[in-house]
């Protein structure tokens, strides 16, 4: 039996660098949920890197190598953030969204069809906020709530923005 459940999306500040922004949420957007909330921050005068630490410290669990330069890429552009409610919502945005690893996204996926590769679109971001000993440093497009319960720590997260 579906449930009805919320889910967030972030929409990372790569997308919009490369003018997708708008394509990927179209297609969040054109899977059939609601959308409750939506809202574009602009990185640092909404979100600073130490903020962005914040988000991901509790989700990972541990400081890995790549946090300092993903903090600092998320903080330095704009981002868009969809709250959005429906049967199923969360696994139903997870199989749009794909693999995290965007090399690893299956074909009609977000990060499958949007990623082109580090060498291409990503180098010249990719410098700008590597941090040394990172050596997992990833840009995927789009962030995803994993769970029900890592929607409520998100959706808490950037409820103090609205």
């Amino acid at each position: 039996m579906q449930q009805i459940e919320d889910t967030l999306v972030v929409i990372k500040p790569d997308s919009f660098w490369r003018h997708l922004d708008g394509a990927v949420a179209d297609r969040i957007k054109n899977l059939g949920l609601a959308v409750v909330d939506e809202r574009v921050l602009v990185g640092d005068q909404n979100l600073s890197e130490a903020r962005w630490r914040e988000f991901y410290f509790p989700a990972i669990g541990h400081r890995p190598p790549c946090l300092a330069g993903t903090s600092k890429y998320m903080a330095h552009g704009p981002v868009r953030v969809i709250h959005l409610r429906g049967e199923d919502a969360v696994q139903k945005i997870r199989r749009a969204v794909g693999a995290t690893r965007p090399w690893q996204a299956d074909p009609g996926t977000i990060r499958g069809d949007f990623w082109p590769g580090a060498n291409e679109a990503n180098a010249p971001f990719r410098l700008k906020f590597q941090q040394p000993g990172d050596d997992q440093f990833l840009f995927n497009l789009i962030h995803a709530s994993d769970s029900e319960m890592s929607f409520e720590r998100e959706l808490q997260f950037f409820r103090p923005l609205q």
